[in-house]
Protein backbone atom coordinates (compact mmCIF):
# COMPACT_ATOMS: atom_id res chain seq x y z
CA UNK A 1 0.00 0.00 0.00
CA UNK A 2 2.99 2.53 1.15
CA UNK A 3 4.16 1.68 -2.69
CA UNK A 4 1.18 2.17 -4.30
CA UNK A 5 0.29 5.48 -2.32
CA UNK A 6 3.95 6.42 -3.43
CA UNK A 7 3.28 6.02 -6.89
CA UNK A 8 -0.02 8.00 -6.94
CA UNK A 9 1.78 10.77 -5.25
CA UNK A 10 4.68 10.66 -7.85
CA UNK A 11 1.81 10.47 -10.53
CA UNK A 12 0.48 14.14 -9.44
CA UNK A 13 3.77 15.21 -9.60
CA UNK A 14 3.63 14.31 -13.72
CA UNK A 15 0.48 15.32 -14.19
CA UNK A 16 1.21 18.88 -13.19
CA UNK A 17 4.87 19.07 -14.93
CA UNK A 18 5.45 22.14 -15.75
CA UNK A 19 6.48 23.90 -18.83
CA UNK A 20 9.81 24.61 -17.74
CA UNK A 21 10.38 20.94 -17.18
CA UNK A 22 9.32 19.98 -20.39
CA UNK A 23 11.89 22.69 -21.97
CA UNK A 24 14.58 21.32 -18.81
CA UNK A 25 14.30 17.35 -20.57
CA UNK A 26 13.98 18.78 -23.99
CA UNK A 27 17.42 20.36 -23.55
CA UNK A 28 19.16 17.99 -21.95
CA UNK A 29 18.01 14.82 -24.06
CA UNK A 30 18.87 16.61 -27.17
CA UNK A 31 22.63 17.08 -25.96
CA UNK A 32 22.62 13.61 -24.14
CA UNK A 33 24.61 14.53 -21.09
CA UNK A 34 24.37 18.40 -19.55
CA UNK A 35 26.68 20.34 -17.17
CA UNK A 36 23.82 20.84 -14.62
CA UNK A 37 25.78 24.36 -13.38
CA UNK A 38 25.34 25.40 -17.38
CA UNK A 39 21.71 25.05 -17.46
CA UNK A 40 20.13 27.69 -15.68
CA UNK A 41 22.23 30.01 -17.43
CA UNK A 42 21.94 28.41 -20.68
CA UNK A 43 18.31 28.76 -20.49
CA UNK A 44 17.92 31.47 -18.84
CA UNK A 45 16.42 30.18 -15.80
CA UNK A 46 16.47 32.04 -12.06
CA UNK A 47 18.16 29.45 -9.97
CA UNK A 48 15.65 28.99 -7.53
CA UNK A 49 13.01 27.86 -10.43
CA UNK A 50 15.26 25.54 -11.98
CA UNK A 51 16.61 24.16 -8.55
CA UNK A 52 12.84 23.35 -7.95
CA UNK A 53 12.18 22.06 -11.81
CA UNK A 54 15.43 19.58 -11.19
CA UNK A 55 14.51 18.27 -7.92
CA UNK A 56 10.94 17.59 -9.71
CA UNK A 57 12.57 15.81 -12.75
CA UNK A 58 14.79 14.16 -10.40
CA UNK A 59 12.47 12.56 -8.39
CA UNK A 60 10.61 11.23 -11.44
CA UNK A 61 13.93 9.56 -12.33
CA UNK A 62 12.79 11.80 -15.86
CA UNK A 63 16.64 13.07 -14.95
CA UNK A 64 19.74 11.23 -13.71
CA UNK A 65 23.15 12.44 -12.89
CA UNK A 66 26.12 10.85 -13.46
CA UNK A 67 28.60 11.64 -10.34
CA UNK A 68 30.02 13.70 -12.32
CA UNK A 69 27.76 17.10 -11.85
CA UNK A 70 25.65 16.14 -15.23
CA UNK A 71 22.40 15.12 -16.00
CA UNK A 72 21.32 12.19 -18.54
CA UNK A 73 17.65 11.97 -19.56
CA UNK A 74 16.10 8.91 -18.49
CA UNK A 75 13.38 7.14 -21.13
CA UNK A 76 9.83 7.93 -20.33
CA UNK A 77 8.09 4.54 -20.79
CA UNK A 78 10.33 3.20 -17.87
CA UNK A 79 8.62 5.52 -15.32
CA UNK A 80 5.70 5.13 -16.58
CA UNK A 81 6.21 1.38 -15.71
CA UNK A 82 7.36 1.90 -12.34
CA UNK A 83 4.56 4.61 -10.95
CA UNK A 84 1.41 3.89 -13.10
CA UNK A 85 1.81 0.15 -12.95
CA UNK A 86 1.57 -0.14 -9.27
CA UNK A 87 -1.42 2.21 -9.54
CA UNK A 88 -3.13 0.63 -12.37
CA UNK A 89 -2.72 -2.97 -10.05
CA UNK A 90 -4.25 -0.89 -7.09
CA UNK A 91 -7.07 0.48 -9.16
CA UNK A 92 -8.04 -3.29 -10.42
CA UNK A 93 -8.50 -4.40 -6.54
CA UNK A 94 -10.13 -1.42 -6.23
CA UNK A 95 -12.80 -2.45 -8.95
CA UNK A 96 -12.50 -6.07 -7.29
CA UNK A 97 -13.80 -4.97 -4.19
CA UNK A 98 -16.42 -2.90 -5.68
CA UNK A 99 -17.70 -5.73 -7.28
CA UNK A 100 -17.74 -7.51 -4.43
CA UNK A 101 -19.59 -5.10 -2.29
CA UNK A 102 -22.00 -4.74 -5.08
CA UNK A 103 -23.16 -7.96 -4.94
CA UNK A 104 -23.30 -8.21 -1.41
CA UNK A 105 -25.60 -5.01 -1.07
CA UNK A 106 -27.64 -7.02 -4.11
CA UNK A 107 -28.04 -9.74 -2.04
CA UNK A 108 -29.06 -7.38 0.93
CA UNK A 109 -31.66 -5.67 -0.99
CA UNK A 110 -33.43 -8.52 -2.10
CA UNK A 111 -33.19 -9.54 1.52
CA UNK A 112 -35.19 -6.58 2.30
CA UNK A 113 -37.68 -6.40 0.20
CA UNK A 114 -38.50 -10.08 0.71
CA UNK A 115 -39.13 -9.02 4.21
CA UNK A 116 -40.70 -5.62 3.58
CA UNK A 117 -43.13 -7.35 1.46
CA UNK A 118 -43.82 -10.27 3.48
CA UNK A 119 -44.22 -7.64 6.52
CA UNK A 120 -45.88 -4.91 5.25
CA UNK A 121 -47.78 -6.42 2.15
CA UNK A 122 -51.02 -6.21 1.10
CA UNK A 123 -53.35 -8.13 4.13
CA UNK A 124 -50.65 -7.22 6.54
CA UNK A 125 -52.11 -6.06 10.15
CA UNK A 126 -48.69 -4.00 10.80
CA UNK A 127 -50.00 -0.17 11.21
CA UNK A 128 -47.17 3.03 10.46
CA UNK A 129 -46.88 6.68 10.89
CA UNK A 130 -45.04 8.30 8.61
CA UNK A 131 -44.22 11.64 10.97
CA UNK A 132 -44.67 15.15 9.52
CA UNK A 133 -42.04 16.81 7.58
CA UNK A 134 -41.08 14.18 5.50
CA UNK A 135 -44.09 12.42 4.46
CA UNK A 136 -43.83 13.10 0.63
CA UNK A 137 -39.86 11.86 0.33
CA UNK A 138 -41.10 8.43 2.14
CA UNK A 139 -44.50 8.27 0.02
CA UNK A 140 -42.68 8.97 -3.20
CA UNK A 141 -40.35 6.03 -2.19
CA UNK A 142 -43.46 3.49 -1.18
CA UNK A 143 -44.85 4.36 -4.59
CA UNK A 144 -41.25 2.98 -6.10
CA UNK A 145 -40.98 0.49 -4.16
CA UNK A 146 -43.94 -1.10 -4.77
CA UNK A 147 -44.29 -0.79 -8.24
CA UNK A 148 -47.42 1.09 -7.73
CA UNK A 149 -49.81 2.01 -11.17
CA UNK A 150 -52.36 4.26 -9.67
CA UNK A 151 -52.79 7.15 -6.55
CA UNK A 152 -56.16 7.65 -5.26
CA UNK A 153 -56.54 11.24 -3.22
CA UNK A 154 -59.50 12.43 -1.68
CA UNK A 155 -59.28 16.10 -0.61
CA UNK A 156 -61.80 17.83 1.72
CA UNK A 157 -59.79 21.14 2.27
CA UNK A 158 -58.80 20.22 5.58
CA UNK A 159 -55.39 18.49 4.46
CA UNK A 160 -54.94 16.84 8.24
CA UNK A 161 -51.02 15.29 6.78
CA UNK A 162 -49.57 18.51 7.12
CA UNK A 163 -49.91 19.29 3.31
CA UNK A 164 -48.54 16.37 1.94
CA UNK A 165 -51.91 15.93 -0.28
CA UNK A 166 -50.68 19.37 -1.79
CA UNK A 167 -47.47 18.11 -2.16
CA UNK A 168 -48.16 14.90 -4.08
CA UNK A 169 -50.65 16.58 -6.26
CA UNK A 170 -47.42 18.76 -7.19
CA UNK A 171 -45.45 15.42 -7.98
CA UNK A 172 -48.50 14.52 -10.65
CA UNK A 173 -45.82 15.17 -13.45
CA UNK A 174 -43.18 13.04 -12.11
CA UNK A 175 -45.96 10.21 -11.62
CA UNK A 176 -46.99 10.61 -14.70
CA UNK A 177 -43.41 10.03 -16.59
CA UNK A 178 -43.19 6.76 -14.60
CA UNK A 179 -46.64 5.54 -15.73
CA UNK A 180 -48.40 6.15 -12.36
CA UNK A 181 -51.96 7.58 -13.09
CA UNK A 182 -53.34 10.03 -10.64
CA UNK A 183 -57.20 10.46 -10.09
CA UNK A 184 -57.99 13.04 -7.37
CA UNK A 185 -61.79 13.95 -5.77
CA UNK A 186 -61.90 17.68 -4.41
CA UNK A 187 -64.65 19.15 -2.41
CA UNK A 188 -65.92 22.03 -4.27
CA UNK A 189 -67.32 24.23 -1.67
CA UNK A 190 -63.49 24.26 -1.04
CA UNK A 191 -62.04 25.33 -4.29
CA UNK A 192 -64.49 27.93 -4.56
CA UNK A 193 -63.03 29.44 -1.05
CA UNK A 194 -59.41 28.06 -1.48
CA UNK A 195 -57.76 30.12 -4.64
CA UNK A 196 -54.39 27.96 -3.71
CA UNK A 197 -56.02 24.79 -3.53
CA UNK A 198 -58.36 25.59 -7.32
CA UNK A 199 -54.52 26.56 -8.77
CA UNK A 200 -52.57 23.41 -7.30
CA UNK A 201 -55.92 20.72 -8.60
CA UNK A 202 -56.05 22.60 -12.13
CA UNK A 203 -52.02 22.45 -12.49
CA UNK A 204 -52.43 18.88 -12.04
CA UNK A 205 -54.87 18.42 -14.12
CA UNK A 206 -52.78 19.94 -16.59
CA UNK A 207 -49.60 17.53 -15.57
CA UNK A 208 -52.13 14.45 -16.46
CA UNK A 209 -54.00 14.05 -12.91
CA UNK A 210 -57.49 12.95 -13.71
CA UNK A 211 -59.05 15.31 -10.99
CA UNK A 212 -63.04 15.39 -10.16
CA UNK A 213 -65.21 17.37 -7.67
CA UNK A 214 -67.93 16.46 -5.47
CA UNK A 215 -70.23 19.15 -3.24
CA UNK A 216 -68.09 17.67 -0.03
CA UNK A 217 -66.00 14.96 0.84
CA UNK A 218 -66.16 13.04 3.57
CA UNK A 219 -62.26 12.90 4.90
CA UNK A 220 -58.42 13.28 3.16
CA UNK A 221 -57.29 10.10 1.99
CA UNK A 222 -54.41 8.79 -0.10
CA UNK A 223 -54.78 5.19 -1.58
CA UNK A 224 -51.57 3.70 -3.71
CA UNK A 225 -53.27 1.04 -5.81
CA UNK A 226 -54.08 -1.75 -3.14
CA UNK A 227 -50.75 -1.73 -1.72
CA UNK A 228 -51.69 0.61 1.31
CA UNK A 229 -54.03 3.84 2.38
CA UNK A 230 -52.70 6.73 3.92
CA UNK A 231 -54.89 8.79 6.79
CA UNK A 232 -54.40 11.86 9.05
CA UNK A 233 -53.56 10.78 12.74
CA UNK A 234 -54.92 11.97 15.75
CA UNK A 235 -54.24 13.61 18.57
CA UNK A 236 -50.28 13.86 19.51
CA UNK A 237 -49.80 12.67 16.28
CA UNK A 238 -51.48 15.11 14.58
CA UNK A 239 -50.25 16.16 11.01
CA UNK A 240 -48.63 12.94 10.68
CA UNK A 241 -50.14 10.04 8.34
CA UNK A 242 -51.24 6.49 9.61
CA UNK A 243 -50.15 3.52 6.64
CA UNK A 244 -52.54 0.93 6.79
CA UNK A 245 -52.45 -2.60 4.57
CA UNK A 246 -55.50 -4.57 6.06
CA UNK A 247 -57.33 -5.75 2.92
CA UNK A 248 -61.05 -5.48 4.40
CA UNK A 249 -59.66 -2.11 5.43
CA UNK A 250 -57.99 -0.90 2.03
CA UNK A 251 -61.45 -2.41 0.25
CA UNK A 252 -63.64 -0.12 2.29
CA UNK A 253 -61.18 2.38 1.43
CA UNK A 254 -61.16 1.72 -2.39
CA UNK A 255 -64.82 1.18 -2.20
CA UNK A 256 -65.37 5.19 -0.42
CA UNK A 257 -63.10 6.51 -3.00
CA UNK A 258 -65.08 4.58 -5.74
CA UNK A 259 -68.28 6.09 -4.71
CA UNK A 260 -67.35 9.89 -4.52
CA UNK A 261 -65.90 9.46 -7.82
CA UNK A 262 -68.44 7.97 -9.81
CA UNK A 263 -70.60 11.21 -8.12
CA UNK A 264 -67.99 13.67 -9.01
CA UNK A 265 -68.07 15.86 -12.33
CA UNK A 266 -64.62 16.59 -14.09
CA UNK A 267 -63.05 19.62 -12.59
CA UNK A 268 -63.79 22.78 -14.85
CA UNK A 269 -61.28 24.08 -17.65
CA UNK A 270 -62.48 27.70 -16.64
CA UNK A 271 -60.19 30.09 -16.13
CA UNK A 272 -58.73 30.55 -12.39
CA UNK A 273 -59.66 33.74 -10.35
CA UNK A 274 -57.54 36.55 -10.92
CA UNK A 275 -57.30 37.63 -7.27
CA UNK A 276 -55.67 41.02 -8.44
CA UNK A 277 -58.56 41.70 -10.95
CA UNK A 278 -60.90 41.44 -8.02
CA UNK A 279 -62.27 45.03 -6.50
CA UNK A 280 -61.90 45.85 -2.91
CA UNK A 281 -65.32 45.15 -2.34
CA UNK A 282 -65.16 41.70 -4.20
CA UNK A 283 -62.16 40.63 -1.68
CA UNK A 284 -64.13 41.81 0.88
CA UNK A 285 -67.11 39.93 0.40
CA UNK A 286 -64.70 36.71 -0.12
CA UNK A 287 -63.34 37.53 3.12
CA UNK A 288 -66.37 38.20 5.04
CA UNK A 289 -67.78 34.89 3.81
CA UNK A 290 -64.17 33.33 5.27
CA UNK A 291 -64.94 35.37 8.85
CA UNK A 292 -68.43 34.25 9.41
CA UNK A 293 -66.97 30.13 8.58
CA UNK A 294 -64.00 31.54 11.52
CA UNK A 295 -61.33 30.81 9.31
CA UNK A 296 -58.12 32.59 10.82
CA UNK A 297 -55.91 35.41 8.51
CA UNK A 298 -53.18 33.14 7.06
CA UNK A 299 -56.08 30.28 6.22
CA UNK A 300 -57.94 33.33 4.86
CA UNK A 301 -54.75 34.70 2.88
CA UNK A 302 -54.07 32.01 1.64
CA UNK A 303 -57.59 31.02 -0.02
CA UNK A 304 -57.47 34.57 -1.75
CA UNK A 305 -54.15 34.14 -2.60
CA UNK A 306 -52.80 37.63 -0.70
CA UNK A 307 -50.59 38.59 1.55
CA UNK A 308 -51.68 38.10 5.63
CA UNK A 309 -50.42 42.00 5.91
CA UNK A 310 -53.12 42.76 3.14
CA UNK A 311 -56.01 40.22 4.47
CA UNK A 312 -55.52 41.98 7.50
CA UNK A 313 -56.06 45.32 6.47
CA UNK A 314 -59.15 44.32 4.88
CA UNK A 315 -60.46 42.66 8.21
CA UNK A 316 -59.07 46.02 9.83
CA UNK A 317 -61.47 48.38 7.47
CA UNK A 318 -64.65 46.03 7.62
CA UNK A 319 -64.68 45.97 11.66
CA UNK A 320 -64.48 49.69 11.49
CA UNK A 321 -66.84 49.72 8.49
CA UNK A 322 -69.60 48.17 10.86
CA UNK A 323 -68.53 49.64 14.43
CA UNK A 324 -67.92 45.87 15.44
CA UNK A 325 -66.07 44.63 19.18
CA UNK A 326 -64.38 41.71 16.89
CA UNK A 327 -63.84 40.29 13.80
CA UNK A 328 -66.53 37.51 14.15
CA UNK A 329 -68.82 40.14 15.08
CA UNK A 330 -67.90 41.98 12.23
CA UNK A 331 -68.82 39.04 9.53
CA UNK A 332 -71.93 38.29 11.48
CA UNK A 333 -73.25 41.96 11.39
CA UNK A 334 -72.15 42.29 8.02
CA UNK A 335 -73.51 39.12 6.63
CA UNK A 336 -77.34 40.46 8.05
CA UNK A 337 -77.31 43.63 6.15
CA UNK A 338 -76.54 41.50 3.03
Amino acid sequence: MAGAEQGYSELRVISTLDDTSWVVYRWVLDRGRAEIDAIPEQLGLSLPRFNECLERLLRLRLLHTDGKGRVVAGRPDAVAANIVGPLEKQIVEFRDEADRLNDDFRRLMSMYQQHRKRRMGRGSDTIGVIPEGVGINLLMSEIAEGSVREVLLMHSGTDGFGGLLDQLLAETASLSRRGVRVRAVCAAEVLDDDWAMRHGASTAARAGALVRVVPQVAGPLILLDEHAAFIPATGDRAGSAVVVRQTTVLDMLRGAFEQHWSEAVPLTEQAEPDVEALTGDEVKCRILHLLVQGAHDGVIARRLGISVRTCRRHIAELVEQVGAESRLQAGFLMADRD
